[in-house]
């Protein structure tokens, strides 16, 4: 019965004897890494390419660029706003400061 890489203790992975037996090392040698890897990234690029072929791809993709276009105002606007609201923070903690001195 396989019980997978929780079967083995912090102690075991941390020294690396968990790691022979689950982790990079398992037998796959780094030009099999590297295959599977690109064969993922080519996966994508190419379900990516397939999803801006379509109408809707190029609508939604259309979308986010518009919306990424109005980003920056949008982000300064917030931004403005944040300091604004610190700033009378800022005001209403000196105003009880100088209340809480002139009690003293």
């Amino acid at each position: 019965m396989w019980l997978g890489p929780a079967s083995y203790s912090a102690a075991e992975l941390l020294w690396g004897e968990g790691q022979r037996k689950w982790g990079p090392d398992r037998g796959m040698d780094k030009n099999k890494q590297l295959t599977y890897g690109l064969g993922g990234l080519g996966v994508l690029l190419g379900g990516l390419g397939v999803f801006l072929v379509t109408e809707k791809g190029r609508e939604i993709f259309g979308s986010v660029s518009r919306h990424l276009q109005r980003a920056p105002e949008s982000i300064e606007q917030i931004a403005n706003a944040t300091q604004a609201e610190l700033d009378r923070i800022q005001q209403t903690l000196n105003q009880i400061a100088e209340r809480l001195e002139a009690i003293s």
